[in-house]
């Protein structure tokens, strides 16, 4: 199996130590020099504002206040950590205030993740306040149909990894949506199956949907969904590797498989390994991993790239960690 050199991994460290921000560089030092859970949480802490949400840690926006996006993110650090903080850490507490506050019970889910302010600041064209306000849902049942997963069940995870901060009662109904949505409309032996559900539902809630079962404390309900998300996973993942060298699409180890302790990977294996090969050969020459395509030509753009850059630079060392692809 091909490993990154020693090499390739010294040119990654210096574009990241070069060009990254604080939060960049103690996500870095955790996986790579320390693996201090307390010292990185402190870093994270300073990126969490009064209300509890966080801010600036996003790299297609400039916005530095909180928004459910780098609330987003922020749950993306936490899960990869290799020991997670306890429920009564200041950080996770003062989280799950702000997370719990925003959400929208008329529709049983979260709602936009940008915000109004985040316009007024240098933004990539997909990352801005679109002002949809939900639809209230007339019941239940509706509900749980039109769930979307999309950068919103990544905050019933982090209720469901810490629910004992959450009322019983309000856990048991951020639940329900999410998994019954999974259990009715993507499961091919359910009889409410829906195949166009289903479909649209590929890449992005596919991949969020991961997040959130692995989250999930009762084992054998989350056995359920997991088999259910075995039943077509290649379908949210291009596999016609070329297509990445100069498009953005989502190969098997990109978003999906990032671990192999993922219950995914040993029905995926080797479309995951191939394809983590691919994505390790098209490091460019100054050690990050280029995305395919440019945010833009404006300095405040390139701004915002460079973060890109860095960030995903630090994935794929987290992700070829893990993997064992990097020589010794």
């Amino acid at each position: 199996m091909q490993k990154l050199t020693r090499e390739n991994f010294d040119k990654a460290r210096n574009f990241i130590i070069t060009n990254g921000d604080e939060i960049s560089c103690a996500w870095f030092n955790y996986h790579f020099v320390d693996n201090n859970v307390d010292v990185f949480m402190n870093v994270l802490a300073k990126y969490q504002h009064d209300c509890g949400g966080f801010g600036g840690l996003g790299y297609e926006f400039e916005y530095q206040g909180p928004c459910l996006k780098c609330t987003e993110i922020a749950i993306g650090y936490i899960l990869g950590l290799n020991e997670k903080p306890s429920a009564n850490h200041s950080v996770i507490q003062k989280m799950m205030v702000y997370i719990l506050d925003q959400y929208i019970p008329e529709i049983g889910n979260w709602g936009e993740p940008f915000v109004p302010e985040l316009n007024d600041y240098p933004h990539c064209s997909w990352s801005n306040y679109r002002g949809s306000t939900p639809p209230t849902m007339e019941d239940d049942e509706e509900k749980i149909k039109k769930y979307e997963a999309n950068e919103k069940v990544c905050h019933a995870a982090f209720v469901a990894l810490y629910s004992e901060i959450v009322p019983q009662a309000l856990y048991s109904e951020i639940i329900k949506y999410p998994t019954q949505h999974i259990l009715r409309y993507w499961d091919e032996n359910s009889p409410e199956f829906n195949r166009e559900i289903r479909d649209k539902a590929y890449p992005y809630d596919f991949e969020y949907a991961l997040w959130f079962v692995q989250c999930l404390k009762d084992n054998a309900f989350a056995d359920k969904l997991k088999a259910i998300l075995s039943q077509n996973p290649t379908a949210a993942w291009e596999l016609n590797f070329a297509k990445s060298n100069s498009d953005y699409v989502h190969l098997p180890c990109d978003f999906g498989v990032t671990s192999p302790d993922s219950f995914l990977y040993p029905v995926v294996k080797d479309l995951v390994d191939d394809s983590l090969t691919v994505r390790m050969n098209q490091q460019a020459d100054d050690g990050h991993w280029p995305w395919g395509w440019s945010f833009g030509e404006s300095d405040e753009m390139q701004r915002l790239q460079l973060k890109s850059n860095v960030i995903r630079a630090i994935d794929m060392l987290v992700k070829l960690k893990r993997f064992d692809r990097i020589e010794s």
